[in-house]
């Protein structure tokens, strides 16, 4: 093979962006099919961003505390779902525009008639929580030991340990409960509290030596939010 064929076709390859996603990012942010990523927000607003760049994409099943290390040494060069006080090094790393805006909400056992107005009621209780995630608003109360934090994996593990009464209440994404809850083959069994313990905004974080720029990647998302299309897929995956 000629030097001129090799450097044709390396000039015609395609950019290969790498996006993580794990356990960690339950449905439907991330939705598999044995060991694949096939569905879910992760793979549709990524797969949008390949579209518009004319790039390829790769999906890369990411342990959630190895997510910050893979960012920085280019391992990895784009996670979706993400805010900078959740990265210990995130002034190491690009930030994109708001993607979307996310809420944490509490979520009880059905029979736990006790009513929370505020986070100061949840005193005493045990909230469950996802490993590596940072609650801002909950870790003053964590640290003063107003109530006890128990890391899990998944928000599946938390639903489980709350029917076991294994915890007093767990804290995650209001589109993940409420996603989970429209999927329960059986009558509820838990509940919502109305307040919102977070509200805050979901943003991408890019690799510095991501094969895209920050510049391409926001005036990408842009388009995509101009045209309707996130909001779109947001709404795909909300259960009516």
């Amino acid at each position: 093979m000629s030097i001129t064929t090799l450097a044709c076709q390396e000039a015609n390859a395609k950019v290969t962006l790498i996006v993580g996603y794990g356990d960690h990012n339950s449905e439907p942010y991330a939705i598999e099919q044995g060991d694949r990523l096939y569905n879910g927000i992760i793979k549709d607003i990524a797969s949008e961003v390949a579209a518009e760049l004319d790039i390829d994409v790769k999906f890369v099943k990411t342990p959630r505390k190895r997510i910050e290390r893979h960012l920085g040494n280019n391992t990895m060069h784009l996670y979706l779902i993400a805010n900078p006080q959740w990265f210990s090094n995130s002034h190491q790393l690009q930030w994109s525009d708001e993607i979307f805006v996310e809420r944490d909400k509490i979520v009880v056992r059905a029979d736990n008639n006790e009513i929370y107005n505020t986070l100061d009621d949840l005193k005493g209780m045990t909230i469950g929580a996802i490993r590596g995630y940072s609650y801002p608003t909950l870790q003053p109360f964590f640290e003063q030991h107003h109530f006890k934090r128990y890391n899990v994996s998944s928000l599946q593990v938390n639903f489980i340990r709350l029917d076991l009464n294994r915890i007093d209440a767990f804290v995650d994404s209001e589109i993940l409960i409420d996603y989970h809850q429209k999927h329960l083959k059986t009558p509820p069994s838990f509940r919502v509290l109305p307040l919102d313990v977070s509200q805050h905004g979901i943003h991408a974080a890019l690799s510095p030596q991501a094969p895209i720029t920050l510049t391409q990647f926001n005036q990408v998302l842009a388009k995509l939010k101009h045209e309707g299309v996130i909001a779109a897929l947001l709404k795909k995956h909300k259960i009516k």
